[in-house]
């Protein structure tokens, strides 16, 4: 071959090798087509029409936007043109998440017409911040869209519901889903179906058997904010053992307790554990439990194991149910019982968690069956003293005080500022201070004597595991004009630092409901406790009435 045929050879096969590189990019460039020529007008917003064209554009969102469109318009786009999005969280009110991808995908086109894409919000919605989404076309960068998802709750004062989240959103029957909130600036917070009043922050375990919408409503006195979460129930996981520890008890010193398989297959094999406050016993932990048939249930006993306070009430003698003192009768200010002396700390402090124990009885603790639900090994149980708190028959004993500082005679119906508090044949009645927004509040400890000086006391209570406060609250029947009262308990620390759980709303004269408050988050803070009462635009005819106030132990 000659030189000039050579050099021609040469010259081909490079201009083969540059286009098999560019690609598509070529085709563009062939056609006098640039990417920001063939995909333009891009646009955000809440909603597009059955052309995809966007609806209201908007560079601002809410935090409760369900979806963001991305819409771009194609000019002439070759066949097999790719677009690309990719959404980033620059930053905001969630640190951890700053710069992060949130979203990433791709759509083909080609002609003319319009693409969008559809940025579904994360489980508990989109964070609150900046936000960057960048378009591409063919692997060539063509425009980045800034954007704001703006919380406008708290701009209108409302309650704030900064997470609101699944663990899973599928399960299968049978299986737990973990629920978890964070609420601020509310004072009263639900969840519903079923699950009632919660706390501003905390998680919940719930096992749909059908698939359920967990609503979250946070309210106060500006409005209210709502959230939604929908867990998907599909069908049972065939062919997989799962096992329950449906009861265990105290028989003597030792400890029983039954087992069952609710699952669809045969279980191996397993072990057992038991733990006492949160501890492996130094010996006789295990219990080695048969096969397991489906619907089989076994009674079974930790036969190397003796409870080491068998034959007293701290042990929980009588069935291992648990013996409840009482604590609000007068013979609790220097014992709670005859034989149950309460010790009072150096720091003046009552550990209640001293008078029980904590026992959880975990099936498959080897983890040696295969089971269709993980979340359902575990029974807990407190036996020993219980803590039940009857506030009110030592109302007279508590701290008083109103918004005015002025604190009034227990007793009486009359004060200088309006505000007074005494018992009657309803329960407690406290009425706050004649002012808007008037209050009074009272506060409870364990009461006692001091046996050197003689003088009374007021020791903090250390909470123990699975606290519940439960009330009956309403408005006095004679309250006719009342525009409602807001029912508070709050948990003062040792260090003065006052938390007001969610309160509770009454305006309906003569009609009573029942409170319950979970107080397993506060398990080991050494607190007052503080019933508080708070009126609202007026305090005309605010006679707050509390039947009952309880703080329970649940065994």
């Amino acid at each position: 071959m000659n030189k000039s045929r050579r050099f021609t050879f040469i010259v081909l096969i490079l201009l083969i090798s540059i286009i098999a590189s560019t690609g598509c990019n070529v085709k563009l460039v062939q056609q006098g087509k640039t990417p920001s020529s063939i995909v333009s007008d891009a646009t955000l917003s809440t909603e597009i029409d059955s052309q995809s064209k966007p609806v209201n554009p908007a560079n601002s969102f809410t935090v409760t936007a369900e979806k963001i469109y991305l819409s771009v318009k194609l000019n002439n786009a070759p066949a097999n043109t790719q677009v690309m999005a990719k959404l980033t969280y620059l930053n905001g009110e969630v640190p951890s998440l700053a710069n992060s991808s949130m979203f990433n995908s791709s759509l083909s086109g080609e002609g003319n017409g319009y693409l969008a894409f559809a940025m579904k919000a994360p489980p508990g919605g989109f964070p609150q911040g900046s936000y960057q989404v960048a378009l591409s076309a063919n692997g060539q960068d063509i425009t980045s869209i800034p954007f704001t998802i703006q919380n406008l709750a708290a701009q209108k004062g409302w309650p704030v519901v900064s997470k609101f989240t699944a663990s899973q959103d599928t399960i299968a029957a049978g299986q737990s889903v973990t629920l978890s909130w964070d609420v601020t600036n509310a004072t009263r917070i639900s969840l519903q179906p079923e699950i009632g009043t919660i706390n501003a922050s905390g998680t919940r375990s719930v096992t749909p058997s059908v698939s359920t919408t967990y609503k979250l409503i946070a309210s106060n006195d500006a409005g209210a904010t709502t959230r939604e979460i929908t867990v998907n129930v599909g069908a049972a996981i065939s062919g997989s053992p799962d096992l329950i520890i449906t009861d265990a008890w105290l028989e003597g010193c030792m400890i029983y307790y039954k087992i069952k398989n609710i699952g669809s297959q045969d279980s191996p094999a397993t072990t057992t554990y038991i733990y006492v406050n949160n501890l492996l016993p130094t010996m006789g932990w295990s219990s080695f439990v048969d096969i397991l048939k489906p619907g089989q249930e076994k009674t079974m006993v930790f036969s190397s194991y003796q409870w080491p306070w068998c034959g007293s009430d701290s042990g929980a003698a009588g069935g291992g149910g648990g013996v409840s003192v009482s604590i609000g009768s007068p013979s609790h200010i220097a014992a709670l019982a005859p034989s149950h002396s309460v010790s009072v700390g150096p720091m003046g402090v009552v550990d209640w968690s001293l008078l029980n124990h904590t026992v959880k009885v975990c099936a498959d603790s080897k983890n040696e069956a295969v089971e269709s639900n993980k979340n359902n090994n575990c029974i807990v149980k407190i036996w020993g003293i219980l803590l039940d708190y009857d506030l009110l028959p030592l109302s007279h004993l508590a701290g008083w005080k109103n918004s005015s500082g002025n604190v009034p005679a227990f007793g009486t119906d009359s004060s200088a500022s309006g505000a007074y508090i005494k018992m009657g044949d309803g329960g407690l009645e406290m009425v706050p201070e004649q002012v808007p927004q008037g209050w009074i509040q009272g506060y409870w400890g364990y009461f006692y004597t001091d046996t050197d000086t003689r003088t009374p006391q007021t020791a903090y209570i250390k909470l123990p595991a699975r606290t519940h406060f439960v009330a009956t609250v309403g408005l006095g029947p004679d309250a006719t004009g009342s525009d409602g009262v807001t029912y508070k308990l709050g948990l003062r620390d040792m260090s003065d630092t006052m938390n007001f759980l969610p309160g509770k709303k009454m305006t309906v004269p003569g009609q009573y409901e029942t409170w319950d408050v979970d107080l397993s988050d506060y398990e080991g803070q050494s607190v007052l406790f503080v019933l508080r009462v708070e009126a609202g635009a007026s305090a005309a005819k605010d006679f707050a009435i509390w039947k009952t106030a309880k703080l329970i132990q649940v065994p």
